[in-house]
Formats: C-alpha cells, structure tokens, sequence
C-alpha cells in the first residue's frame, strides 16, 4: 500500500481487501452513495472533501494504532 494516491478510486482500490466501501465512507463521514461514485471515477470530490478524507483517514489511523488486545 502507498502514500500517495492521485484519486478516491485508486485508494479504494488498494484498501479493498482491507475494509468495504461502505466502512471507508462511514470512516470518512461521506454518504455511502457519495463515496460509490468518487470510488468509481463517476465524480470527483471536491478540494474541502479531500480535506476532509485525508483528515478522517489520519484520525482513524492513529486510532487504530492505539488498539492492543489484552486478553486471551
């Protein structure tokens, strides 16, 4: 998985195997139609919205990172 990517579609792409589409977008606080059609090409996001993805990405990273499973 890289860094950087040039579109909603080729992130969904790598992250597919990974979390659905649906779970990306709830992620992300977009509509789930919405996401469908930055994730197919049909429409770009705006500017505000890749700045809000890219926020919502960071957080949920770092978030992520604090996960430890404790038990057995």
């Amino acid at each position: 998985m890289k860094s950087n990517y040039n579109n909603i579609k080729e992130l969904t792409v790598d992250f597919s195997p990974y979390i659905s589409a649906g779970a990306f977008a709830r992620i992300c606080g977009i509509n789930e139609g919405q996401m469908r059609q930055y994730s197919s090409g049909v429409r770009n996001p705006s500017k505000k919205t890749i700045d809000k993805i890219n926020e919502k990405i960071r957080i949920f990273a770092e978030e992520l990172a604090k996960v430890q499973i404790t038990g057995a």
